[in-house]
């Protein structure tokens, strides 16, 4: 081995570039990506899925057009009076729902400052929708409103004593002395102090 040969060797050892191949073409790197036999790699970590939100309760099921915005807050009670009738015999009760006042929604729609009001003061374009939402259908005739009971009986069961409305669930025709009551389904979140039903004496 000749002198340049031999001082060839010696820078080669010094620079420790003897795992490189000195005096050779420079070897292809090793990707990054390729595990190492014996060594744990790490667990990919996995990306969250959006959760979609939540439709809130009972607002898809009004008929399509129909919009009630904002919607009521909790349901407080259903209010019966008699609306008309000058035969004692044959009275029209009528009723609507209250919601409580949250976060100034009586004072937003109308009302004031008022514990509890109307869904809408009445003549809102928005006054049926929000009353059906609340309210939604009456157990024995399916439509729209709250289901009249003469005593502990549906309307639909006593002819002798109540009819419900012809063409207005939210109004019944009392027939006979007794308490009459008007209740909402349980389609809206009810107020920790509210009840879904209200009553009236007809004597």
């Amino acid at each position: 081995m000749n002198a340049r040969k031999l001082t060839l060797v010696a820078l080669c050892v010094a620079g420790g570039l003897g795992l490189a191949g000195c005096g050779s073409s420079p070897s292809t790197p090793t990707s990054s990506a390729t595990p190492i036999v014996g060594i744990p790699q790490p667990t990919p970590t996995a990306t969250p899925t959006a959760t979609p939100s939540p439709t809130p309760t009972g607002s898809s099921g009004l008929p399509a057009g129909m919009i009630c915005s904002p919607t009521p807050p909790p349901f407080y009670r259903m209010q019966a009076k008699i609306h008309s009738g000058d035969n004692p015999e044959r009275l029209v009760l009528d009723s609507k729902p209250l919601v409580i006042n949250v976060d100034g929604f009586c004072d937003r729609v109308g009302f004031g400052a008022w514990k509890f009001c109307d869904t809408r003061v009445e003549g809102d374009e928005q006054r049926v929708a929000c009353d059906w939402l609340v309210t939604g259908k009456a157990s024995d005739t399916g439509r729209w409103g709250p289901t009249w009971y003469y005593g502990d009986r549906l309307c639909s069961d006593a002819p002798e004593a109540c009819a419900n409305h012809p063409s207005n669930q939210y109004m019944a025709v009392a027939k006979a002395k007794g308490t009459y009551s008007v209740c909402a389904a349980d389609v809206w979140p009810l107020a920790s102090n509210g009840m879904r039903c209200g009553s009236i004496e007809v004597k």
